[in-house]
């Protein structure tokens, strides 16, 4: 195709029923390194000679509190980060209006930060906490810590932890089968900024019976649907083109 965004404008606005299907890649312009690139955590914890799979895991969590929080990068200064070309184009795409679903593997909510109103969280959100023992919630800025950097809870003193997906968690059932539910009932899938390497995530797309099926991503992947146009670019830079 010589034209690979005036394509893509045209399947989207041909489309009904937009399902955007996103991770890690869809946020980095937006400051947030990958986990797994050179400065993400998941990297960062490997260099320190530690398994990140077990340092990021529920039972880690519980057994050594004090350490889970006082990781590497976990304390670095942290600059908020705030939606970019992608987040904006979809949220405002619904004004259209047009049916846009989200399905994202990030927990950083810029998607719902720009105004998008349909958005599944696979792996929870880190803006959400709630304690552990008794499961009240906090939001961001109610949460106390105790003299090893911990979140307790002023009521009974029980760890706060965000609501995000460690390693040994299962996505939520009621999440899974909504993502499933979006998917097969639309009919344009766009999957962008993912690597489609982590389970169950990567099985959803092969609900999608739609017309169309779009990948935006600056590697190939090797998908068992037919891919109808691929563009290896940033995805916010792919979005920033494109017009409402």
């Amino acid at each position: 195709m010589t034209d690979p965004i005036g394509t893509l404008q045209q399947f989207i606005n041909e489309a009904e029923h937009i399902t955007f299907f996103g991770g890690a890649g869809v946020s980095t312009e937006s400051g947030l390194p990958d986990y797994r690139s050179d400065d993400g955590a998941y990297t960062e914890l490997e260099r320190q000679k530690l398994d990140p799979r077990r340092v990021m895991s529920k039972r880690y969590l519980i057994n050594y509190p004090e350490k889970f929080f006082n990781q590497p990068n976990k304390n670095k200064k942290w600059i908020k980060p705030e939606p970019n070309a992608a987040h904006l184009y979809l949220a405002a795409l619904e004004n259209k209006p047009k049916d846009v679903r989200i399905i994202t593997q990030n927990v950083d909510r810029l998607h719902q930060t720009a105004g998008s109103k349909l958005v599944v969280e696979l792996h929870g959100n880190n803006r959400h906490f709630h304690c552990m023992v008794c499961g009240r919630e906090y939001g961001p800025k109610e949460i106390q810590k105790d003299e090893q950097n911990i979140p307790r809870c002023p009521i009974d003193n029980g760890i706060i932890r965000a609501d995000v997906v460690l390693f040994g968690e299962n996505i939520k059932p009621e999440v899974l089968e909504r993502a499933k539910e979006l998917i097969a009932s639309s009919d344009l899938l766009i999957i962008a900024g993912t690597s489609l390497t982590v389970h169950p995530a990567k099985n959803l797309i092969h609900y999608f019976t739609g017309k169309r099926v779009i990948v935006i991503n600056k590697t190939p992947l090797t998908i068992d649907l037919p891919i109808d146009l691929v563009i290896q670019e940033s995805v916010g830079k792919t979005f920033k083109k494109l017009s409402i």
